[in-house]
This record gives structure tokens, sequence and C-alpha cells, in this order.
């Protein structure tokens, strides 16, 4: 497998489209968050779900330190 010529990823802002749920296919103008951790050496994590069949869309997780 060559890497001689890779595809460029191109990051589009489109703030035209409303993005749907994965799950429920309902639009998504606004999305919940539930967070647990203090945020500094332990780090905060952060869950988002879906506000109208309230399933989980992702994680993420941040540190102050």
């Amino acid at each position: 497998m060559s890497k001689t010529n890779p595809k460029k990823l191109n990051v589009v802002k489109r703030n035209d489209l409303t993005p749907l749920c994965c799950h429920c296919n309902n639009e998504l103008t606004e999305v919940y968050s539930k967070t647990q951790g203090a945020g500094f050496v332990v780090g905060k994590d952060v869950m988002y779900f879906c506000p109208h069949c309230l399933k989980v869309l992702g994680f993420a997780q941040s540190r102050m330190i």
C-alpha cells in the first residue's frame, strides 16, 4: 500500500444545515450534556445526548493540567 498521494480532508463550515440525530433522525437544534469530575488533575468527563430520544451521541474528556 503506497502513501504517495494521500487525499486531503476538507472541513467545511455549514451553518445553513441542521444535523440529525443518528438514532431518532430528529433535527438537533440543541444537544444536552452531562458532566462528571472536577476538571483539574482527574479530568472532566462529558457525555452528549439527544434531547428527543436521550440516546448518547458522544463522549469527551478534558483536563486543566
